[in-house]
This record gives structure tokens, sequence and C-alpha cells, in this order.
């Protein structure tokens, strides 16, 4: 080496500084190094912690952290509006003081439920906050995270007033349905006694009635028959004495016995008509004989049987057919009987003076005979009534005889033809019974 290279001694003493102050500059650099790639890592961790607390604030239910002993760590914004105390607030104050009584007689039991699941979900309880009312709450408790050195406990509080109150107005409801449910019941049950007592009663009265009928029918068959023959001996003895065989008769004594002929006939009349009663009350099928009837041959006849008695009362007679050729399904016998009451009936009840009307038209498919008068006239709440049996109009001007059967026994032979009688009546001007047939088809 060459001598003038050599270091001095002062040289060789400065040399350790001169190293300490190198290795000095070196360490600085190293620790600044150190300090900034420590700084750059915590941006990463800050971000993400200020992203948790975001998070944990913004969840619409509320979160809580506890340690063991259910001491408030952490709350979220959720938390502090349910509680009504600031989250920052929270921290440091027991929950269950938020609870009601049940629920702090519970909550023991319920941390010692998660040592055996981890988790608990809900459990419902009632929350008492520091100010306004109680609210029902759904809980769910979860252990903290083995990581967590501290330990402690998750808690999810979510607000169910809502459903509580929904379900009570459902419960309710349901109450109220099944009240009303039961009350319908009772009533359909009460309605179905009522019904089947009302049936029974029904049958027996319809059993009863028939028992009636039948009685009555056989009481009236009986009646007349026996009316019958002591009036064949009258009409015997009374034709003995018109024929005057035993004598000749003075004026006065052949009247009485024209009195006691038109008795004689009235009452014939009448059984007749219990009879046929009877006999159609009863059941009994009649005796028809339905052909193609010509109605205007029939209809022609009938002011020979009502002659004598429409110059008796001074009444206008007028018969009217506008088709002559008419014909209907019906029976001639029938027919003639029905039209024989109605014009009796008439007669009856039409003042002297008056006048009636025999027409017959063919309408559509039927046949329609009317008789028509001007005589007192029915009420209209009358006009079904007259076709029931023993019912008679009475009147103070006019008197009306016979038995009331002469309607009742007219409609039941139309029906039986397949025909109707009706009565239309104008009270105080007159009445008109249409008998309707059905055409006779050729």
């Amino acid at each position: 080496m060459d001598p003038a290279q050599q270091p001095s001694t002062p040289d060789l003493r400065e040399f350790p500084r001169k190293v300490r102050d190198v290795t000095k500059r070196e360490e600085r650099g190293t620790d600044k190094v150190q300090v900034d790639d420590l700084a750059a890592s915590h941006h990463p961790i800050d971000n993400e912690r200020l992203r948790y607390r975001e998070l944990f604030d913004f969840a619409p239910d509320a979160y809580l952290v506890t340690d063991m002993k259910g001491v408030i760590r952490e709350a979220n914004v959720a938390a502090g509006r349910m509680l009504s105390v600031e989250p920052r607030l929270l921290a440091g104050k027991p929950l269950p003081n938020f609870f009601d009584q049940q629920g702090r007689k519970e909550y023991r039991h319920q941390l010692d439920r998660i040592c055996d699941f981890d988790r608990l979900d809900d459990w419902e309880i009632t929350l008492q906050p520091r100010q306004g009312e109680p609210i029902a709450v759904s809980i769910s408790i979860a252990r903290a995270s083995k990581k967590d050195a501290n330990g402690g406990y998750w808690w999810i509080l979510r607000d169910i007033t809502r459903r509580m109150k929904a379900e009570a107005a459902l419960r309710e409801l349901n109450r109220d349905l099944e009240q009303r449910v039961a009350s319908r019941t009772a009533q359909l049950a009460a309605a179905n006694r009522m019904k089947d007592e009302l049936l029974v009663s029904e049958r027996i009265s319809r059993e009863e009635a028939e028992a009636a009928n039948r009685v009555k029918a056989d009481f009236l068959a009986l009646l007349s028959h026996e009316f019958r023959t002591p009036l064949q001996a009258i009409f015997g003895y009374t034709e003995l004495l018109e024929r005057q065989i035993h004598g000749p008769l003075n004026e006065l004594q052949l009247r009485d016995l024209r009195r006691i002929r038109q008795s004689q006939d009235h009452l014939l009349g009448l059984i007749t008509a219990i009879l046929d009663f009877a006999r159609l009350d009863n059941g009994q099928e009649m005796d028809l004989h339905l052909c193609p009837t010509g109605v205007h041959e029939i209809l022609r006849e009938m002011e020979g049987f009502i002659g004598s008695q429409l110059e008796k009362r001074a009444l206008q007679y007028k018969y009217c057919c506008r088709d002559e050729t008419v014909a209907a399904q019906a029976d001639p016998a029938k027919v003639q009987q029905i039209v024989l009451n109605l014009l009796a009936n008439a007669l009856k009840f039409t003042p002297p003076q008056g006048s009636i009307t025999l027409d017959c038209t063919l309408e559509g498919s039927s046949v329609a005979i009317r008789v028509t008068d001007t005589g007192i006239g029915i009420p209209s709440d009358k006009l079904e009534t007259v076709f029931q049996p023993f019912v008679q109009i009475r009147s103070t001007d006019v008197v009306g005889e016979g038995s009331g059967l002469g309607l009742s026994i007219s409609r039941k032979l139309a029906t039986a033809m397949g025909g109707t009688l009706t009565a239309a009546s104008n009270l105080g001007k007159g009445s008109t019974f249409t008998l309707r047939l059905p055409v006779a088809r050729v």
C-alpha cells in the first residue's frame, strides 16, 4: 500500500463515528419505509371498518353487540331509534334493562339454549323504550365469532307490532266468525227443527183433512142417496095428482102442485150437484168421452133451457158464434153442463131488466166460450174464492139460490178436459166467465 494513502490517526478515531452515522441513516430510511408500508396497509382496514359501520347503521332492524353479561358494546341507528336512546349512549348499558318483566325472567334461559345451538330465533318479548309505548319484538341471538377474543352475542331485534296487531285482529275476526257460524248453525238447527215439526204437523193435518174429506164425501153421497128415495115417492104422487086420477082439482090446487114440482126440481138439482161434487172431491175418475165437439151445436140450444127464467126475470139474452164450424176436443155433455151452470149463475145474480150474453170465438189453439152478464159483479179479491165449494157472493139486492157448488164443479170438469175456467168482473157492472177448451185436431 502507498504510505501516502494510509489513514492517519485522527481518521481512525473518526471512523467508528462515521460508521454509526451511516448506520443511523440506513435505520432511519428503513423505519420510514416501514411506517409508510404500515400506513398504506391501514387504509383498506379503515375503509372496511367504515363500510361495515355504514352497513351496520343502514340496516332496517335493530342490531346490537353485547358482552357475555348482556352489556351493550355497539348499537346501530335502528337500535337507538327503537330504544329511544342515541346509539353512542347505549354503549355500556345492560340490554335486559329494556326488557319487560317476562323477558327478564326468560333472558338467562334463552342464553343457556344458545350453548346448545349457537343461535336462537323468534324469541318474542316486549321492549320498554325510554320514551313511548311498549314495542313487541322478535329477537334473534347468535354467539360472537370465535375470532373475537372478548366473546359476546350478536342481537337482531325486529319490530313486530304491526304483525301482532294484525294477528290480534285476525283472531278477533276468527272469534267473531266462529260466533256467527255458531249462531247461524243454531238458527239453522232451530229452523230445521221447526221445519220438521211443520212437516209433521202438515202431514198430520193433511191426513186428518183427507180423512175428513172422505167422511164428508161419504156422508154427502149417503145423504144424497137417502134424499132421492123419498123424492121419487113425492114425484110419483105429485104426478098422480096432476093427472087428476083421484078426482078433479081446482085452479088453486093446480098452482100449488106446480110450486111443489118446482121445489122438487130445485131439490133434485141440489142433490145432483152434491153427488157430482162428492165424486170429484173424493178423487174418483170422471166418466169423460173426449171427442171433436161442435160447440155451436151445443150453445145454440142453451136458450131453450133458460127461456122461461129469462122471461120471468125480464132479462135480455144474446148468443153469438163467430165461427159455427169451430170444434173443441171435449165431452159434449160436460160442456153443456158447464155452460148451463154459468148461465144459471148469471141468472141468479143479474137484476131484472139486465142482459146476458153467450158468445164463442177461436183464440189460437183454444175455443173460448164466454158468459157475460150485467149483474152485481164480484169484488176483485173474491174472483178465485167463487170457485171454492159452498161459496156464494151475497148481496142485499139479489138473493142467490143454490148450493154454491156449480162453479167449483164446472172448473174441475174444465180442468179434466184439458181446459180452464176463469172469471173477470167489474163490481156493480157485471161479470164475465170464460171457458177455454183445446181445439179439436182434424
